[in-house]
């Protein structure tokens, strides 16, 4: 006879508590335990619990590799469910077993976990392991299916409503709960304001504060206080919502014929454009891609895009300051200049701003973040079982991200969502925008290192989105160097990892639609490519989306310096604009109610927010991963303080010689402490 000692741990997850029994077996290489009913006093298992059991078996069962839990006699009517955190086994011979879990045993069928040490599918050498590899893949693939969203667009999660999705990629009842009452609230004070029904143009702009003002942060006032400032305009170039789209120019384009004329006074007395321009001081922002894209109807009334071009100018003091501004692609159309009349210089760099949204929205979040994510999601779960050692590594950076993307599909971005009655593209643009950005995405941009040098932004000072993402990137990607290193000795062993191979040609045909000319590899030859690859993915869904996602309402709640959409048509003169014309420009208010709530519900805290390197699902069970995670934690830890050192100098309240006061502001969209690791808002 022998006895081996169980416990099995619940998670923290509310309503995690069953009235209904739980079996468990264990399977070993000599044999099966019999199907044991694990007794406890009622309810079975509550929440946080760690509950102690005897498994008798008539024979030793050798190596315990398998165990079996299922949940008996369940109830038709059944409204509980038991969360495990995992099992942990001790034979007689005091040799301990830790079977991870960390899913909802809520179904009458049984659940079958493996002992936790990674491996990949080379280093299971029994028949019954690698059947249980391929099991658990089938299982899952017929559980998270592909659909196709729109054509020319990533593949997504084949259902209709977050009802439909698997209790295990839900949100936790403490974020699901904390979104809600954030929507419900949001919805309630506008309507009792009054801005969600108005359909007419603001009287007086000091009013949009009305519409955020019980939800200001320190940055949104910031905003409020110095949008029409050139220096701050320039300034969110590099540290607001969109800062991947700037880039150096060499030399001016041909269809934006920008003189030396039109900027001398800009410049100084002593310099000139092209001096500038070899200096590497003169940088260009290119919205080309929004050309000829289809306009959408807010409030029943056609909307205007354009595709605007913008030169700015690295100044003496370290300003980024706008130059010119023309507001189509063709050389045919004015250039607005600085020295233009007051509401013409406005109204130009309004039109950026709401390019910018355009392709913030569409292409740098949503495309670059969401979609994305949810094809590393989609790939890792359909192709990697539990006990692959990169399932492990993965998994808590895909946390949440099929629910928050099934609410985007149903609520945001469909035809009669948000995005398409209150934005200038409406959805069918949107659809446009994101088959364009998808035709011309390439790998080298995902990283940051060469997408930084592609730009030609390496040496620009104070460029704080490239520096602390840039030292977020090198601590993943040498945490993911070493986790790799442990699993993955020579080359051979990657070209035969077949899941791992699945994996990125899953992801290369559903997700970059296998498109050659993206870079991104159908397969992995060298052990080089995983590390590089893996460090994207992690990159992508925690610093990258929270980089572009986090400030959302501090950038935005000032409707007039991240306009939605546009009412009237770029000017085509100059010495037209006015306040007037201006109010009848940028939306009204029913608009910008509707996009300032979902901005600030996109910006809010959520709760049950897990940071970047933190792991409280222990899935690795082995100490040198464990290991490698403490030591990746510290490195994020020391980031951290850097950037909270740095962002000290930054807000002091006395004006710095030579620096603008509307500069003074903290960057802390990229402090690995306020990060999460995954895209789950």
């Amino acid at each position: 006879m022998a006895i081996y000692r169980v416990q099995v741990v619940t998670g923290n997850a509310c309503s995690s508590g069953i009235f209904d029994s739980i079996s468990l077996t264990l399977v070993g290489t000599e044999g099966e335990s019999p199907k044991t009913i694990l007794e406890t006093q009622s309810p079975s298992f509550c929440q946080s619990l760690k509950t102690e059991f005897k498994i008798a078996s008539e024979r030793n069962l050798g190596e315990i590799i398998l165990l079996r839990l299922q949940r008996e006699d369940v109830r038709e009517d059944k409204q509980d469910s038991l969360y495990c955190d995992f099992v942990v086994v001790t034979s007689a011979e005091e040799v301990t077993y830790r079977f991870p879990c960390y899913q909802w045993i809520e179904h009458p069928w049984p659940i079958e976990l493996r002992e936790g040490t990674a491996k990949t599918p080379s280093m299971d050498h029994l028949p019954r392991l690698q059947q249980h590899r391929k099991e658990e893949l089938k299982q899952r693939q017929q559980i998270f299916r592909w659909k196709e969203f729109a054509p020319g667009v990533p593949c997504c999660l084949d259902v209709n409503s977050c009802e439909e999705l698997e209790t295990d990629v839900k949100f936790s009842c403490i974020k699901a709960a904390t979104f809600k009452k954030n929507a419900e609230r949001e919805a309630v004070e506008l309507k009792l304001r009054g801005f969600s029904d108005r359909q007419e143009s603001w009287e007086n702009l000091e009013d949009i504060k009305k519409v955020f003002w019980f939800n200001k942060t320190e940055m949104a006032e910031h905003v409020t206080e110095y949008w029409k400032r050139d220096e701050f305009f320039g300034y969110q170039f590099l540290h607001g919502l969109n800062p991947i789209i700037i880039q150096l120019c060499t030399q001016i384009p041909n269809n934006f014929p920008v003189t030396q004329t039109m900027v001398a006074g800009l410049l100084g007395d002593s310099t000139t454009l092209q001096e500038e321009l070899n200096k590497q001081r003169i940088f260009l922002v290119d919205y080309k891609i929004l050309e000829g894209l289809s306009a959408g109807l807010n409030n029943g009334r056609l909307q205007h895009i354009a595709a605007p071009l913008c030169l700015l100018h690295l100044s003496s003091e370290g300003h980024l300051m706008p130059l010119a501004i023309q507001l189509s692609q063709s050389s045919t159309s004015p250039i607005f200049l600085p020295s233009d009349p007051e509401w013409d210089w406005i109204l130009a760099k309004t039109w950026v701003r709401n390019s910018d949204f355009h392709i913030h929205q569409g292409l740098t979040h949503l495309l670059r973040t969401h979609l994305l994510a949810e094809v590393f999601t989609m790939a890792t779960l359909r192709q990697l079982p539990m006990c692959h050692p990169l399932y492990k590594l993965l998994i808590p950076h895909i946390r949440f991200t099929l629910h928050i993307n099934t609410l985007a599909r149903t609520r945001l971005i469909p035809k009669g969502g948000v995005f398409d009655e209150a934005t200038g593209t409406g959805f069918e643009g949107l659809v446009q925008l994101l088959q364009k950005g998808m035709a011309s995405i390439m790998y080298s941009s995902l990283c940051l290192p060469e997408d930084i040098k592609a730009r030609g932004m390496s040496s620009l000072p104070n460029y704080h989105y490239r520096d602390d993402g840039l030292k977020i990137w090198a601590a993943i990607e040498s945490f993911v160097s070493n986790m790799v290193d442990l699993y993955y000795k020579a080359d051979d062993s990657v070209q035969k990892d077949y899941e791992l191979q699945s994996w990125i040609y899953e992801i290369f045909q559903k997700g970059f639609l296998a498109l050659t000319s993206s870079g991104i590899p159908s397969s992995f030859s060298t052990v080089e490519e995983v590390k590089k690859f893996i460090t994207m993915v992690i990159y992508t869904c925690s610093a990258q989306h929270t980089a572009v996602n986090a400030g959302q309402f501090d950038f935005g709640a000032w409707m007039p310096n991240f306009p939605s959409a546009m009412r009237k048509p770029p000017p085509k003169t100059k010495g037209q604009a006015s306040l007037k014309s201006y109010k009848e420009t940028i939306p009204e208010i029913n608009t910008t109610a509707n996009i300032i709530s979902v901005l600030w519900l996109l910006s809010a805290p959520t709760g049950d927010r897990i940071p970047l390197g933190k792991y409280p699902d222990r899935h690795f069970t082995e100490k040198a991963p464990l290991e490698l995670i403490t030591t990746f934690q510290a490195h994020l830890h020391k980031i951290s303080n850097e950037i909270k050192e740095r962002n000290k100098s930054l807000v002091k309240k006395e004006p710095l010689t030579k620096q603008d006061p509307s500069l003074l502001v903290a960057y802390k969209y990229l402090d690995p402490a306020e990060m999460e690791n995954s895209v789950s808002i």
